[in-house]
């Protein structure tokens, strides 16, 4: 990987803890564990879903996914309910609490990477739109020829 390469990617990632920073912010959500929240938002995204997909997707152990999961299901952000199609497997789903909480996470992360933007002037704007779209439609392409797609080619 060139260094330019390098550097693109640690910036990004340096953005995207800025953003995940602001998390603790919110009561409830300092009340749960990051481990907890992954699994909120891998629910949200992907759910309802067996626990050891669950497990696997986080690559975590079962039982500690399953530990999680009950103190989500205590506090009434996830369940556990019954597979239509097999009713020997259970399902874990994300209750409208734990949308909440997700919802709330992610609207903290939108605000504060916004404030951030808003800062920058005109130029350093224009400049971070166009590398973002460039970026954006690299990520595009990557995925649809991952998923077998024919991948359009990254326009910059």
């Amino acid at each position: 990987m060139s260094t330019q390469r390098e550097r693109a990617v640690a910036l990004i990632r340096r953005v995207n803890r800025f953003q995940r920073a602001g998390d603790l912010d919110d009561a409830t959500v300092g009340e749960l564990t990051v481990a907890q929240i992954r699994v909120l938002f891998r629910l949200r995204n992907r759910g309802p879903i067996t626990s050891g997909q669950l497990a696997g997707g986080l690559g975590v152990t079962l039982p500690t996914v399953t530990s999680v999961i009950d103190r989500l299901v205590a506090r009434g952000f996830a369940e556990r309910r019954d597979d239509p199609g097999d009713r020997g497997r259970v399902m874990v789903g994300g209750t409208p609490a734990g949308q909440a909480v997700v919802e709330g996470i992610q609207q903290g992360r939108r605000a504060r990477l916004q404030r951030a933007i808003e800062s920058l002037d005109a130029a350093a704007l224009a400049g971070l739109v166009a590398g973002l779209e460039t970026l954006a439609a690299a990520c595009e392409a990557l995925e649809s020829s991952e998923s077998g797609d024919a991948a359009e080619p990254a326009r910059g």
